[in-house]
């Protein structure tokens, strides 16, 4: 239950020392008793339309792309090319994949853990478990459809609806700073010198404002959290803030953020494999400038988890390289099939891992 007293104001069991008036103290504390664990009545009907018109937008950018490049290239060369590829180094990269989700698992196991949610029920396997059935999702739906199948699964292992949604949601960000940063970085190797062209200048400008941005609300969350706080509408960011504070700054920091990068390094190392199966024998800074452009387009919400926009990118980038479109187009695909096929074991474990019934932590949502 949330402390609402002068002293620490607790979400789950993060705090953030904050003073408040009696009056905003007794109107925060009747908000949070009115709407404990997001719910949200009275739009279940507009909300799932909403949801289907956005997949259908998505899916009609993710086609119009895929139509696009299909009349950019010779479909015949692209066949010819693949009874020539290397499948060992295919079956590497998607070993590869499936040894990212263990990491993933990890990460969000200490940010749970540092959140002070963690049930005796999860442990790490099991949430190793439930976040290999989400990136499985996450493959074969939109996104954020593996990013709500995690939050429930922790729900079922015994977490609330409320840290549930906050570690997904933290975890999914680390995810996103770290490229941010890390692509900053890449940028500024040799090889990403002539990366993105005229645009590059542009990206890095971007990059480092979004770095900086992070970094000073980081640092000031404790000073942005209380006003946040007095508005309803604001609220659970500004607890959201007081969490990710607590997290990064906290003891687990350190390893969350590295367990975060080595996730991403096994992401570059997938890049590498997928075009040396093709023959292609990129230095590694330049695999690096691929997993930045790749990646980066799938953070963008407009198409199926970036299919169509990044085979796009790719083909751009690579034609600066003098790569062929139709072997750009290739490395693409194949980079998204690794993914793909890396994320099986999660339909396996789906299947088969025990994880409780949902009734049997009914009580502890609210």
């Amino acid at each position: 239950m949330t402390r609402l007293a002068n002293g620490p104001v607790h979400s789950g069991t993060s705090s953030v020392k904050l003073s408040w008036s009696p009056k905003v103290r007794d109107k925060v504390r009747m908000e949070y008793q009115r709407g404990s664990d997001f719910e949200m009545p009275g739009r279940s009907r507009g909300g799932r339309g909403e949801k289907v018109a956005i997949f259908a937008a998505k899916l009609l950018v993710t086609g119009a792309c895929l139509w696009y490049v299909s009349r950019q290239i010779d479909l015949n060369q692209i066949w010819s090319v693949i009874p020539l590829l290397d499948f060992r180094w295919a079956a590497l990269a998607i070993l590869v994949a499936m040894l990212e989700i263990p990491l993933s698992g990890l990460r969000w196991y200490n940010i749970v853990d540092s959140l002070g949610a963690r049930d005796k029920q999860m442990t790490r396997i099991a949430m190793v478990a439930a976040t290999a059935v989400g990136v499985f999702f996450a493959q074969v739906l939109p996104s954020v459809a593996g990013e709500g199948v995690r939050a429930w699964l922790l729900v079922r292992l015994g977490s609330d609806w409320r840290n549930a949604v906050t570690s997904a949601v933290i975890d999914r960000g680390v995810g996103v700073g770290l490229v941010i940063a890390l692509g900053f970085v890449i940028l500024l190797l040799p090889s990403g010198v002539t990366a993105l062209g005229k645009y590059r200048d542009v990206v890095l400008v971007v990059d480092g404002a979004l770095i900086l941005a992070g970094v000073v609300g980081l640092l000031l969350a404790p000073k942005i959290v209380p006003p946040l706080a007095q508005w309803r509408y604001s609220r659970w960011f500004a607890t959201l803030a007081a969490d990710v504070h607590r997290i990064l700054l906290g003891s687990k920091g350190p390893v969350i953020l590295t367990i975060g990068c080595l996730i991403h390094a096994s992401t570059i190392s997938v890049v590498w494999s997928v075009g040396r199966a093709q023959g292609l024998a990129l230095p590694l800074p330049d695999a690096a400038v691929l997993f930045t452009v790749m990646i980066g387009v799938a953070f963008i919400p407009i198409s199926i988890g970036g299919w169509g926009l990044r085979e796009l990118a790719v083909i751009s980038l690579l034609a600066s390289y003098g790569v062929a479109p139709e072997r750009a187009l290739l490395l693409s695909v194949c980079f998204g099939l690794a993914l793909v096929f890396g994320s099986l074991p999660g339909a396996l474990i789906w299947l088969l891992y025990p994880f409780p019934p949902a009734r049997h932590n009914a009580e502890r949502g609210g």
